[in-house]
Formats: structure tokens, C-alpha cells, sequence
């Protein structure tokens, strides 16, 4: 009879490279505890390097009503982002890249979208600043009947990549790259034909924590999925980053721009657009977008511009409503804790929720095994556009 191979054994076993995991695995480690990070794809991959990288204070969520009881602690989290961008915060995060250093909000549609930019702007942050008509971005001063209002919220937009990058470069020989197939909720789990255990194992992982309650054989239902299927269009000449609001605060667009390599600009769509987009199939989407942003920017030929989308699901927890939940979210089974940041942003939230949960446990750094030399590093993904099919329509 063939022996069991032994465990190879960790004070905590992450799994999930996205932001929300490899912040928490920066905090552990700096903490003291031997930490190990689990991604079966490729770091980023999902639904990180397909976000629209806007770090705010919890804006989406306030102006939908939906967070009202932890808009306070929400809001602290840009203070906490930068502070690290800056370098004397919890990550040295000097090395990231900002592609912005402020997003606008403009009226998108009709005059009644111009009294819902003035009350998104007072709701989203104190700090917004109603721009000159000489201070708007240049794609909007092309809009011949264009006269705003359009205001500067103080919120950065960030290289994606750049922060994935910041995240893993002190982690080398932490992030591993492996298949999970089993887990027990006393800590054991099988990756990749190693055997693992921990004291304690953290799933950031989106869509991979539905796996997870599947192998621990939970029936009730604990997540929820969100489709949405982002536009891409290029070749655009000019930058924008921004929310473009009508009648009521959600963003009939969201836009983010990123070099495309031949001097002009991606630009990547979010908000109502994907939403809505989401229902759609591929063709039926890009004729739609197609159509907004030609009602949005007239003056502008989207005739002649190729076009892609990429679809994913931004994973939840589950609420009987489908609404999103208020911040970041752990649920637990035994030494298993399910966690959802629920937005890029709110990543160093889910890590203090973490660390309350091992202080009351009261689990402390003991075990040294190094981390098994049979799983492979982790490498970063792409971004969307950077392996898009592109079309003419």
C-alpha cells in the first residue's frame, strides 16, 4: 500500500490572482505569515485586467443608493490607494502607473441629464470641480452644441497592469499557477497533485469560488453572477476618461482610453453600454454601441473604427434581490473563507475583514515550509484588447 504523500504545510493558502488576492497576500506576508497564492490561470486574468482600473470612493454604489450603511468606510478607500501610491502606505505601490489622475462626469443625452451630472457630482465627492469650458477634454469641446456641465472628480485611473505587476513583485516564489480538485473545511486541499494545508484558506478567486462551495459541498445558494460584455473601439485620437450620466445617475457610458500602440487610443466602454450589452449577442452589441456613441459624440466618424467586445461575469455574493452587496463580502466553513472585494477598489477593505476574522481566531504566523517546488510560477495576463478579434461592422 502506497504511502500518502505529505502535506506541505502553510500558515495561509490563497487562491485567486486578482487584485483583491494579491493585496491580501502583500498584508499577509508583511503581517509574518508563510502565505502561499494559488491562480489556475494567469495573474490578472478575469475580471482585473478587464476592469476599467477607476479607483473612487465608492461613487457607483452611492449614486444607486446601495452601500448608504458603509458609504463612510467606502470612501476612505482612495485615501488608503493613494497613500500607497505615494510610498509610505501598506504596499509600496510607487511603481503603478496612472493613466489619469481624475475622471469627469458630462451630460450624456438630454437637458434632464444635466441636472443628473450637477447631483451626481455633489453625491459623489466634495473635492469635484465643475471645469471651464476651455479645461473640457478635447473630444468634448469638438461637440459644436456642446456647453455642459462637466465635472472633475479627484480619482485616479490606473495602468491595470502596472498594479498587477506592483502586487506580485514582492511575492517571488509565492504565486503559483495550479488546478485545484479537492478541499476539506479543515484546511487541507489537493492543487496539482500537491497536497497542501493551512491554517487557514482564503478564496478571492470570482467565479472560481462557486468551484470552491461546490467541493466543499455547500447547497445553499452563496453566489451570483453579473454579466457584462465591455466594448472596445479604436482608433480614437483623443483620451477620455469619464461617466457620461443622463436622466438619472447610472452612466449611460463609462470610457477609459489606452494607447494603442500607433498613436491613438482604445477606448474601452463600460457602464449602460456593457450592461446592456450583456443581453446581446456579439453583433447585436456592437451596433448598439455603435449607435450610442454616435448619439453621444456626433462629430466624431464611428463608421470608420474597428470594434470588439470582451464578455465575462463579475461574480457576487448572492442577494435574494441580485443586488450588489454593500462592500466586500467573507463567508466560512470551517478553516474556508469564501471572500468577494466586489470592485477593485474595495481590496484593502476585504483584507481588514480577513485580518479581523485571524485576530478573533486568534491565528498567528508558526509554519516555514517553503513552497512546493513542483507547481510553476504564475505569469500576468493580457489585457483585453491586446488579444481581441477586431471587425469592421
Amino acid at each position: 500500500m502506497s504511502k500518502k504523500p505529505k502535506p506541505h504545510v502553510f500558515d495561509i493558502i490563497l487562491f485567486g490572482g486578482g487584485v483583491a488576492g494579491l493585496w491580501l497576500c502583500n498584508t499577509l506576508k508583511r503581517a509574518g505569515y508563510n502565505v502561499i497564492l494559488i491562480e489556475k490561470d494567469r495573474l490578472g486574468s478575469g475580471q482585473t485586467l478587464a476592469s476599467q482600473g477607476m479607483i473612487h470612493g465608492g461613487q457607483k454604489y452611492v449614486l444607486q443608493g446601495a452601500v448608504t450603511g458603509h458609504a463612510t468606510s467606502l470612501a476612505k478607500m482612495p485615501e488608503r490607494w493613494n497613500a500607497s501610491f505615494e510610498g509610505w502606505g501598506e504596499i509600496d505601490l510607487t511603481a503603478v502607473k496612472m493613466i489619469s489622475d481624475t475622471q469627469i462626469m458630462w451630460p450624456a443625452g438630454s437637458i434632464l441629464s444635466d441636472v443628473a451630472v450637477l447631483g451626481a457630482a455633489k453625491l459623489v465627492n466634495a473635492e469635484t470641480r465643475k471645469l471651464k469650458k476651455d479645461e473640457f477634454p478635447e473630444v468634448l469641446r469638438l461637440k459644436k452644441k456642446f456647453k455642459g456641465p462637466v465635472y472633475e472628480l479627484p480619482e485616479k485611473v490606473l495602468e491595470v497592469r502596472s498594479l498587477v505587476q506592483a502586487l506580485a513583485a514582492p511575492l517571488k516564489g509565492r504565486l503559483l499557477k495550479g488546478e485545484l480538485t479537492e478541499l476539506l473545511p479543515d484546511g487541507q486541499c489537493a492543487v496539482s497533485g500537491q497536497v497542501l494545508r493551512a491554517q487557514l484558506v482564503v478564496f478571492t478567486a470570482g467565479t472560481g469560488n462557486e468551484d470552491a462551495l461546490k467541493l466543499l459541498n455547500v447547497q445553499e445558494k452563496q453566489t451570483q453572477r453579473r454579466p457584462l460584455r465591455q466594448v472596445m473601439v479604436r482608433s480614437l485620437p483623443y483620451a477620455l476618461y469619464g461617466h457620461g450620466i443622463v436622466g438619472n445617475p447610472k452612466p449611460r457610458v463609462t470610457v477609459t482610453s489606452h494607447a494603442d500602440g500607433q498613436g491613438g487610443y482604445v477606448w474601452y466602454l463600460g457602464g449602460a453600454v456593457a450592461e446592456e450589452g450583456a443581453k446581446m449577442e456579439e453583433e447585436e452589441t456592437l451596433r448598439f454601441a455603435q449607435k450610442e456613441m454616435a448619439d453621444i459624440f456626433p462629430d466624431i466618424d464611428w463608421e470608420n473604427k474597428e470594434w470588439a467586445t470582451w464578455y465575462g461575469d463579475r461574480a457576487e455574493p448572492f442577494d435574494a434581490k441580485g443586488s450588489l452587496p454593500p462592500g466586500p463580502f467573507l463567508h466560512q466553513r470551517g478553516r474556508i473563507l469564501i471572500g468577494w472585494p466586489t470592485k477593485l477598489t474595495f481590496a484593502p477593505a476585504l483584507s481588514d475583514r480577513v485580518f479581523d476574522w485571524l485576530k478573533d481566531k486568534d491565528i498567528r504566523p508558526l509554519a516555514k515550509t517553503a513552497p512546493p517546488a513542483a507547481l510553476q510560477t504564475a505569469d500576468i495576463a493580457s489585457y483585453p484588447w491586446e488579444v481581441a478579434t477586431w471587425r469592421r461592422l
